[in-house]
């Protein structure tokens, strides 16, 4: 029984890490501007986004204002609001490839077209 809570207890830090990670994300920002922004070390984080670490409410009002999002928009966990953070995601990549220069964009691009064929064939 202590071994469900436990798993349970661990997938919530993750779906919470996720979420923090889809926002920062979706947002633009590196680890160190969210660090910047919330006043929280960079590592601290990370180790949230990997679900490593129980976070204080405190800390997630900090982060909260740093991604200038209400505190319950850090608990929309659920997969009814997937495209939602599908949408936060892909602004993200799209930011990131704008930094790329024209040979990484092709490696990018290359690299994303094998991934989606190799996803294509799972499905059968």
């Amino acid at each position: 029984m202590l071994r469900l809570k436990r798993a349970k207890m661990s997938n919530i830090k993750k779906q919470f890490g996720t979420r923090l990670r889809s926002l920062r994300i979706g947002k633009g920002l590196t680890l160190e501007d969210l660090s910047d922004l919330s006043g929280l070390h960079s590592t601290y984080i990370g180790s949230v986004e990997r679900g490593e670490r129980n976070i204080s409410l405190e800390a997630i009002e900090r982060l909260a204002k740093g991604l200038q999002v209400e505190m319950f928009d850090l608990f929309v966990l659920n997969d009814e609001n997937i495209g939602e953070n599908l949408e936060e995601f892909l602004k993200g990549v799209k930011i990131q490839i704008a930094s790329l220069n024209k040979k990484e964009r092709k490696f990018f691009l290359d690299l994303t077209r094998a991934i989606a064929s190799g996803l294509k064939g799972l499905k059968k």
